[in-house]
């Protein structure tokens, strides 16, 4: 969709009108053209979160309708990707009836190489998980870890969780959510 103001009002207007749930990508951040907190707040939405402490995914925009909840998640594909599996996929299933279980799993494990934190965020970095005779072992995905790098994502099948301000070493441990069960 075109970031055109009337069009993506006329769309976000129907979409909430119809659906229980809706979910958009790109237009919640601070650009010149990011206008759906804005056209929500228009709508009558009430805005519950304008942004997380989170990387990547700091632009998140929740609102909530009388009958919809309404989830814009970042432009960023990885950054869609990790509040989709941390916000919505949680929200999905409560929502659908399931009485527990959430959240994906997560699970202690130890690093294999060197994590920076983000000072004044979680931050998650993407990557594959195994099991060995001492536990979960993570293992970050090659490459750039910038929020636009959707080919680094491919083979993911874990995130490992940096608690805000911290740095890991090799064989630190840390909190890894399993991705594939």
């Amino acid at each position: 969709m075109p970031d055109q103001l009337d069009r993506l009002r006329e769309t976000i207007k129907g979409a909430i009108a119809s659906c229980d749930m809706v979910i958009s990508s790109g237009g919640v951040s601070v650009g010149d053209y990011d206008y759906v907190e804005r056209l929500l707040s228009e709508l009558g939405g009430e805005i519950l979160v304008r942004s997380v402490a989170v990387k990547p995914g700091k632009p998140l925009t929740v609102a909530k309708f009388d009958a919809c909840l309404y989830f814009g998640l970042p432009g960023n594909p990885v950054s869609a990707l990790v509040t989709f599996w941390r916000f919505v996929r949680p929200a999905l299933l409560k929502r659908s009836g399931l009485r527990a279980d959430w959240h994906l799993p997560r699970v202690w494990g130890t690093t294999t190489t060197g994590l920076r934190g983000e000072r004044g965020r979680e931050t998650y970095r993407w990557g594959q998980h195994a099991w060995t005779d001492e536990g979960l072992v993570f293992t970050p995905a090659g490459g750039s870890d910038s929020s636009g790098n959707l080919i680094n994502l491919a083979g993911t099948t874990a995130l490992g969780i940096i608690p805000a301000g911290q740095d890991l070493g090799v064989g630190d441990r840390l909190e890894v959510m399993v991705l594939n069960g």
